[in-house]
């Protein structure tokens, strides 16, 4: 069985499926070796000897605090528990099927479900929620067992195929046993694809059903770069990929083998590469890529799957490390780029969160979480070269408020007598419409500008990069995006202001061509991307690129940019790796 998705993270692996599922915790899809079943079945019992404990001492204390009529709701949830409907139909489906108990709890949840379902009496539909009480919590103690899998202690490398991976479990996974990654929602610039490719780990998103179509434990090949996923290929087909793993993997160490060669065009025009890291770990191993720094560092991994904000005391020990790690190069830290909802996911937000309340717009609302970031940023920067970023920003009035943070952080500071620099740069990420068409307005009071593509295209294209059934839309080379994107670079000359891009166009080996043909000489990318955007830079004439740039925006329809591209500057074909079977 073959599935077309998007290739976000090239690549080729082989490997099991690892199926994940999102409900209170993570639940995994393992099929078990028959000498593993009865371990799993006595690991169900213990979960469910647990659920027994935690809910006899909670009727317990209720009983204690406001008396014993009140408790008995939790005779029904422990009577639940030894209901052979639920354990010992749990315990079957381990057996029979050599599925793992969380699994196998599931498969039993739903048949539960449709059974209350069926009721026709009101009282016994609403013992549903006592219901998913129990199963929540028997799912708790699974998942906090010692010997459970989770996304930190992944059991043996595998293929993970989950709905999506948000970047807060990102943050968590055990990346050393992820061959690849398969999910069913995403793009070409969600956290999932920006993340494998950060990775360098194969990923193809966009699949829409593959967490249905994909049993556990079958064999599994991903092609990152095409964005196929075959599941259980024939012996060619396996030997085909096989080959192909093997002269991707001498490519790219070939294309590794440059990290010491400078980023300078065959007519002697010097790039400067830089990475984006979105934790500490990534910036730490973005010198083997050749990474000349951090152009962009994401700081809301600091939030944590908690969604809380973190001391000054922490941040300031992370970005410290961040310097000491990538010394003695620079970091561009770019402060909360968060809105409500991703402070409490599940609660009120806004109606259209792309266009609400967040990054420099919370500020107003609560300055505390910015001027800790800041005070935390200031520290750091004795201990090596720090500059601060703020995002969506949408013209100088945004600018002037950060400024005004900045000041109060420095006064603080000096207030507290904590060693501090006053003369950190700071910047702006460009990305909203407003911002681009201010640039000029904005230059007196920023050090520096970096270009989110990302973000950018979405707000100029009026297209939500996440939604699938716009995705189509999504158009890097649009002539707005690259009429937009010159518009900056001669502003961002003209004031003497540098300038950078940090969005995912820069990933791009061709996109990142067409950049350095409209004038951009900082570029900052995915760190697994840069040797192969090193190898297309090395390969071209700057006066070439510019060229095909000028040509670029005569055209009318990013087909016809994209054509026009391929023709002039085709070396980056050869740049990019021929790994198909």
């Amino acid at each position: 069985m073959e599935l077309q998705g998007t290739g976000v993270a090239p690549g080729i692996a082989v490997g099991e499926a690892l199926l994940v599922e999102r409900e209170a915790v993570a639940v995994f899809r393992l099929l078990l070796p028959p000498e593993q079943v009865e371990p799993e079945v006595q690991r169900l019992q213990r979960a469910v000897e647990a659920a027994q404990g935690q809910l006899q001492a909670i009727k317990d204390r209720i009983s204690r605090e406001v008396g014993s009529p009140h408790a008995y709701i939790f005779d029904a949830q422990l009577l639940m528990l030894d209901d052979p409907l639920l354990v010992d139909r749990t315990v079957a489906v381990i057996r029979e099927e050599h599925l793992n108990a969380a699994w196998a709890l599931r498969v039993v949840t739903e048949q539960l479900h449709e059974l209350f379902d069926e009721f026709g009496d009101a009282y016994l539909k609403e013992r549903r929620t006592d219901l998913d009480d129990v199963l929540g919590r028997l799912q708790l103690n699974l998942a906090g067992a010692q010997d459970a899998p989770s996304l930190s202690r992944l059991p043996r490398p595998h293929v993970l195929v989950a709905q999506d991976i948000t970047p807060s479990e990102a943050g968590e996974l055990d990346w050393a046993n992820v061959l690849a990654v398969v999910t069913d929602q995403g793009s070409p610039t969600s956290h999932t694809a920006i993340l494998a490719r950060s990775r360098g780990v194969p990923a193809v998103v966009g699949l829409k059903d593959a967490t249905r179509r994909i049993p556990a434990g079958a064999l599994v090949v991903v092609d990152g770069e095409r964005g196929r996923v075959e599941v259980e290929p024939s012996q060619p087909a396996l030997l085909g990929y096989r080959q192909a793993q093997e002269r991707a993997e001498v490519e790219e160490q070939r294309l590794l083998d440059t990290r010491e060669l400078p980023a300078l065009t065959r007519d002697g025009v010097a790039l400067r590469l830089l990475a984006n890291a979105e934790f500490p770990e990534e910036a730490q191993s973005s010198a083997l890529y050749g990474a000349c720094g951090i152009g962009l560092f994401r700081s809301e991994y600091l939030l944590g799957r908690k969604h809380s904000w973190p001391s000054e005391e922490r941040q300031f020990e992370v970005y410290r490390g961040l310097l000491l790690a990538v010394h003695p190069h620079p970091v561009t830290v770019r402060t909360w780029d968060v809105g409500r909802e991703d402070l409490a996911p599940g609660g009120p937000s806004s109606p259209n969160p792309a266009l609400g309340e967040r990054g420099l717009r919370l500020l107003t609302r609560d300055p505390a979480p910015f001027l800790h970031q800041v005070r935390a940023l200031l520290r750091a920067a004795v201990h090596g070269p720090i500059r601060i970023m703020f995002p969506f920003v949408s013209g100088p009035r945004d600018l002037r408020i950060a400024r005004e943070l900045i000041a109060r952080a420095i006064e603080s500071l000096q207030r507290d007598g904590i060693e501090h620099r006053v003369d950190v740069p700071l910047g702006v990420t460009l990305e909203l419409p407003s911002a681009v068409l201010s640039v000029d307005l904005m230059a007196p009071q920023a050090d520096f500008f970096s270009v989110g593509t990302n973000d950018l295209i979405q707000y100029l294209l009026a297209v939500d990069r996440e939604d699938p059934r716009v995705a189509p839309l999504y158009e890097p080379l649009h002539p707005a995006v690259l009429r937009s994107l010159a518009h900056i670079v001669r502003a961002a000359a003209e004031a003497g202001r540098p300038l950078s891009v940090c969005g995912e166009m820069a990933s791009d080996p061709l996109h990142a061509l067409l950049l350095i043909g409209l004038g951009v000489r900082e570029l900052s990318m995915s760190p697994a991307s840069i040797p192969r955007v090193k190898a297309a830079i090395r390969a071209v004439d700057a006066g070439q690129a510019q060229e095909a740039a000028e040509a670029c925006m005569r055209l009318a329809t990013a087909v016809e940019i994209e054509a026009q591209l391929r023709r002039r500057l085709g070396v980056v074909a050869a740049a990019s790796l021929a790994v198909s079977p």
